[in-house]
């Protein structure tokens, strides 16, 4: 048991230094009939140099040099391009994307159409449809997939989910606990999306990490009178306040588009909640087939393991 836990952490803490996760951007918006600007963003750690490049079919004509930023994390280049007859028919191809992680979220703004799509490591291209085949729905499919990834990559966020899945005692205490949590990071994120409050995420991304711990020492403690298991829906509530700011983040960098702020805003948050619940289901899962193999599995043998697993990760990521 403990070589499998031991295996586990060394393979959670790889993920936790792997490659950035967090998804590029290609903007293009039009600034005449035929000739727009396009924006590209795209996340690099510190001293690492750009993998990815966006190419263009030879409709395209760049009629501006490109002008190019590189902060701590991300790198960003600007520049204009002339096309006759408009975007529809384009071909982009994304560059470097095969094989690597993460996505690129493309958004095209023409006129009143606003289009965005999602590419990824099997699909780099992406062939811009005519006006007539574009729908509100492409916005809300997009931000949900990239609600759900997000999620699901979010191993902090999902550290956390699995603690409250914990302590949570009784399925009503539970579906309490992840509802309280998802009511408080939605309004979080919907706040700090507005712009209404604004909090730097470094010590946000720190203190996410220290409600782990917290919870995972409560785990250890197993106090039945204590607050945090009597009350469990006080804590997610509390801490899911904080955790909308790490998606507001998120969101921050991928952009929404500007006459689809609220659908997209709603669909990245359907999105978390539905890669949150398939979360929850795989550990009843693998909970059911581990006690199926083992049947001398109970949580009480859990807590310990599940304790010091998720508190020694938490640390390190604080």
């Amino acid at each position: 048991m403990m070589r499998l836990l031991f295996i586990a952490f060394v393979f959670f803490t790889s993920l936790a230094i792997a490659d950035d996760m967090r998804p590029a951007s290609l903007s293009i918006i039009e600034l005449t009939p035929s000739t727009y600007s396009v924006a590209w963003k795209e996340p690099v750690k510190p001293n690492k140099r750009p993998v990815m490049s966006v190419v263009f079919d030879d409709t395209v004509k760049a009629i501006s040099p490109k002008r190019m930023q590189q902060n701590n994390n991300s790198y960003s280049a600007y520049w204009t391009i002339k096309r006759e007859h408009g975007l529809e028919g384009l071909n982009i191809h994304i560059e470097g994307l095969r094989g690597a992680a993460g996505d690129v979220l493309v958004r095209i703004v023409e006129g009143d159409k606003t289009i965005t799509a999602v590419l990824n490591t099997e699909h780099t291209r992406y062939l811009v449809p005519s006006a007539k085949k574009v729908m509100a729905e492409d916005t809300a499919i997009a931000y949900t997939v990239l609600g759900i990834e997000h999620i699901l990559v979010g191993f902090d966020h999902l550290l956390f989910v699995a603690c409250l899945v914990f302590i949570s005692g009784t399925r009503k205490k539970l579906f309490m606990t992840i509802t309280g949590f998802t009511v408080a990071h939605s309004i979080t994120l919907m706040l700090s999306t507005k712009g209404w409050v604004t909090i730097p995420i470094q010590p946000v991304e720190a203190v996410i990490a220290l409600s782990i711990v917290f919870l995972a020492w409560e785990i250890a403690k197993n106090k039945k009178e204590s607050l945090s298991l009597q009350y469990p829906v006080l804590v997610s509530s509390s801490f899911g306040l904080l955790h909308g700011f790490g998606f507001a983040a998120v969101l921050a960098e991928i952009g929404l588009p500007e006459s689809e702020k609220l659908l997209a805003l709603l669909s990245f948050n359907v999105g978390v909640e539905i890669g949150q619940l398939v979360f929850v289901g795989a550990l009843f899962l693998l909970f059911l087939i581990a006690s199926k193999l083992y049947s001398a599995l109970t949580l009480e043998k859990l807590r310990f393991p599940v304790s010091y697993f998720c508190g020694s990760l938490a640390t390190i990521w604080m």
